[in-house]
């Protein structure tokens, strides 16, 4: 995409250090006050003759309002043109009139007139441009002036006498066309679009992998269910040929429950009692109550002193053949006659009743 003249500024200078343009290029523009930011490129720049141990370098920059669309390339115009050897070029261009100087073959400096018309005061700011380009050294005389547009009757006259020794060429614009090296220009805000652009694609081919890995994962899952789901037919399969069997089972294990009171040593109320009565002292506590409730063992009683009820407490929670019982001991009711009426429970956890089933 050819960038009309307009949206750029032009700043030549002559470089000390031949080999580190791109710095020298850098530091020029940045002390200009302007420069890249992310993945923008915003000037660009060339050799245009060398004086060792100088070299004289063309650049330009495009200017902060310059707002351009989406391109896969960009180039100033003024290279687009093939311009004259060691001359100056006018032409009219989105309603403004662009000069371009060049130094041998390449292009030294581009400016955009102010007068609105190639008339007197266009050939005024024309002679000034030179002189001070000449100043700087930049150019010598101007052996032609190409005109490549309308101008006002007056202009070709006014402009032979700034420049006696040119010759003025009036002819046609040139088609342009692209010049050989690329500029590498690259505006801020298509820069940001880019950016954006693989940020978005960034994100789409994140999405895509999530995507892949949740159907991985879900197919992964869904055979898995399936092949738990064909073990679980298979399983059901075989537990209804054993039915039979496991009815046979279960009917012993009930009647083992039922039996179990009577023949399990670690149940049986005459044995419980005989080890809560081998626990009292010869005298001081008195035994009230002795219940058996399902897995329940509930013993109260009355004991003369708290310390009796105390005692009989560490004595029941310190029998051995007692342990497979949890139990809890409230705090000992004191009556008026100092006697303490004490409550013990003691809930069945399973231990050597369940492993005797």
């Amino acid at each position: 995409m050819g960038i009309e003249a307009i949206a750029f500024d032009s700043a030549p200078f002559w470089s000390l250090n031949a080999d580190a343009q791109d710095e020298a290029v850098a530091l020029r523009w940045e002390g200009l006050g302007v420069s890249n930011a992310g993945e923008s490129r915003l000037w660009t720049h060339w050799p245009v003759m060398r004086k060792e141990p100088q070299v004289l370098v063309g650049t330009l920059a495009l200017t902060a309002g310059a707002a351009l669309p989406e391109a896969p390339r960009y180039e100033p115009s003024a290279r687009m043109l093939p311009l004259p050897d060691n001359g100056i070029a006018v032409w009219r261009e989105l309603g403004r009139y662009v000069l371009a100087f060049t130094r041998e073959t390449a292009l030294l400096h581009v400016a955009v007139l102010t007068s609105r018309s190639l008339d007197v005061d266009a050939a005024f700011e024309m002679r000034d441009v030179c002189a001070a380009l000449q100043t700087h050294g930049f150019i010598d005389e101007v052996p032609a002036i190409h005109v490549w547009t309308r101008c006002e009757t007056d202009f070709v006259p006014q402009l032979a006498c700034f420049f006696v020794a040119a010759g003025i060429i009036k002819e046609p614009r040139p088609d342009p066309r692209l010049p050989a090296a690329a500029s590498g220009l690259l505006p801020t805000q298509v820069a940001t679009l880019r950016r954006q652009q693989q940020r978005r694609q960034s994100q789409m081919l994140l999405l895509a992998a999530a995507a892949l890995v949740y159907l991985c994962f879900f197919g992964a899952w869904w055979l898995r269910l399936q092949w738990r789901e064909s073990g679980l037919n298979h399983a059901d399969v075989e537990m209804t040929a054993r039915q039979p069997e496991i009815d046979l089972v279960r009917e012993a294990q009930a009647h083992w429950l039922e039996m179990e009171a009577a023949i399990n040593p670690d149940l049986y109320p005459v044995e419980l009692f005989h080890q809560i009565v081998s626990l009292l002292p010869d005298e001081g506590i008195r035994l009230k109550e002795f219940q058996i409730e399902d897995s329940r063992l509930i013993v109260s009683g009355e004991a003369t002193t708290v310390n009796h009820a105390l005692g009989f407490k560490d004595r029941l929670a310190a029998c051995e053949p007692l342990q497979r019982y949890e139990w809890t001991f409230p705090v000992p009711t004191i009556r008026e006659d100092n006697r303490a009426e004490f409550r013990a429970e003691g809930t069945l956890n399973g231990g050597a009743a369940h492993e005797g089933q």
